[in-house]
């Protein structure tokens, strides 16, 4: 029993001595192979940079004629950590040597590797490689198991470009994930104004989600000449359709838009009314302040809020708009005229103005008053308290103290 015993401790350390050896000389193995791959970047980099600035007609003629297998992985590494610091023609000619090397075939293979890393590694690669031709294969990625090679393979659609990759992204936009759905947009919207035709027709077939996923998409890329079909939007039976296109008019900034979303502040939905209200006041439409004015009153607050905003990017009429709901009979116009008024800093101006002579200090006083009734005086309490000016300071609190006794009408 104890010989036994002898023996199972013996091989115990000797398997413990092995797997430690096995350890120190895979550590001193991958320490010699970095070492070697790190001097032959600094001799082959240069080689590949004076290629990738036309210095030579082909990466092969570069190199002397071609690439050994311990210099293949360092050629990789060189090519990949370029191309995503160059444009334009070097990133061209540096995406051409993928191909001229082989790298874009042997990735195409990775992506039907059974490890998920390698397959979204692959996917990866073969967005930065630039590979148009590899397109139908990233779309078929799209279908992966994994989420990780699919958003890689998203990605690398979108950078290959093309008419060809659209299509197979738009199929996914329609996921039923939301976070996938996010992701993909954004993908799109990096591509830019070549996506805008195929979302346009594919919109009627796609999911409501993805409809309101291709808004999105759409005002990030805001192109003038997407308002006709965004206007068109706006008649849509779905209100969060007609919310998004909206806003998307508010940020492509299409004057002609105006009178339609005119129109969108009376929609029976409040989202639409608000961001009908939000782009007015992008658009500065100086037209829409009555409507503005009105939206005041809205019986939801996004509505409301999104309006007094509007009305303060209007200009000195918008502010006047402002100033004239203070002494609305509706409480909610009241008070987020004061709110916006305050954080324009209307209040502090009208404050200076209350020791001015003639019509600017009546106009001051009135304004201040109206302020007062409505119970938000915390910054004026703070400006009586804090300001330099004396005659200010007394006026301010006469008007706290008193507020009955402030003017009536302007």
């Amino acid at each position: 029993m104890r010989g036994a015993l002898v023996v199972a401790i013996v091989l115990v350390a000797l398997s413990f001595l092995a797997l430690t050896a096995s350890i120190l000389l895979g550590k001193a193995w991958r320490e010699l192979r970095d070492k070697r791959r790190r001097r032959r970047r600094r001799a082959l980099e240069p080689l590949v940079l004076d290629y990738a600035h036309g210095g030579q007609v082909s990466i092969l003629a570069a190199l002397g004629g071609g690439v050994t297998a311990g210099d293949e992985p360092v050629v990789q590494a060189i090519l990949l950590d370029h191309v995503q610091r160059v444009r334009g023609v070097e990133r061209d000619r540096l995406r051409r040597a993928f191909d001229e090397l082989g790298l874009v075939d042997r990735y195409v293979v990775g992506l039907s590797s059974p490890r998920w890393w390698r397959r979204a590694e692959a996917a990866e690669h073969l967005g930065l490689a630039g590979a148009a031709r590899a397109a139908p294969r990233l779309a078929a990625a799209l279908e992966d198991d994994v989420p990780e090679v699919r958003l890689r393979a998203a990605k690398a659609l979108g950078a290959v470009g093309g008419r060809t990759a659209v299509a197979p992204l738009l199929r996914a936009l329609a996921a039923p994930n939301r976070w996938s759905t996010i992701r993909i947009a954004d993908v799109l919207a990096d591509m830019g104004p070549k996506v805008l035709e195929e979302l346009q027709d594919a919109f009627p077939s796609l999911a409501a989600h993805a409809k309101l996923a291709a808004l999105d998409i759409i005002a990030r890329i805001h192109p003038v000449e997407s308002v006709p079909w965004l206007l068109a939007r706006l008649s849509d039976g779905g209100p969060d359709v007609r919310a998004r296109a909206a806003h998307a008019l508010g940020v492509i900034g299409a004057p002609d838009a105006s009178p339609s979303l005119r129109a969108a502040l009376v929609d029976p939905e409040w989202p639409v009314r608000a961001m009908a209200a939000k782009a007015l006041g992008r658009i500065h439409d100086v037209e829409s302040i009555p409507g503005l004015r009105a939206a005041l009153m809205d019986r939801d607050w996004w509505v409301r809020a999104n309006a007094a905003v509007a009305l303060r990017r209007l200009g000195p009429s918008g502010i006047d708009a402002l100033e004239g709901a203070l002494a609305d009979e509706d409480p909610y116009a009241r008070h987020q005229a004061c709110l916006m008024l305050e954080e324009a800093g209307v209040l502090d101006r009208r404050v200076a103005q209350l020791v001015a002579p003639g019509s600017a200090g009546v106009a001051a006083e009135w304004v201040v008053a109206r302020f007062v009734e409505s119970g938000l005086t915390g910054r004026l309490r703070e400006i009586a308290a804090t300001q330099a000016d004396e005659r200010v300071r007394l006026e301010v609190a006469r008007l706290l103290g008193a507020p009955a006794a402030a003017e009536s009408a302007r």
